[in-house]
């Protein structure tokens, strides 16, 4: 039986976006980083941290979206 999908409890939503709030970081810093080292590898790794920084930046805007949502209804 599957349980529905649902509001997450704070105690498991908060930890996840810290988290993923400091890969987005970590990965820009990155970014930056290889971007000034240049060359044809630095130029690869800057884009790639840059691709994973976005889609985890995207990750955490829908599912804060989604949790903002399903608190919304569960109001009403």
């Amino acid at each position: 039986m599957s349980r529905a999908r649902g509001l997450r409890s704070l105690w498991l939503t908060v930890p996840m976006y810290a988290v993923l709030v400091l890969v987005v970081v970590l990965d820009v810093r990155a970014a930056v980083f290889w971007g000034r080292v240049g060359g044809s590898l630095g130029t690869r790794v800057a884009l790639a941290a840059g691709v994973i920084a976005l889609l985890a930046a995207l990750l955490l805007a829908f599912d804060v979206r989604r949790q903002l949502q399903l608190a919304r209804d569960l109001r009403r």
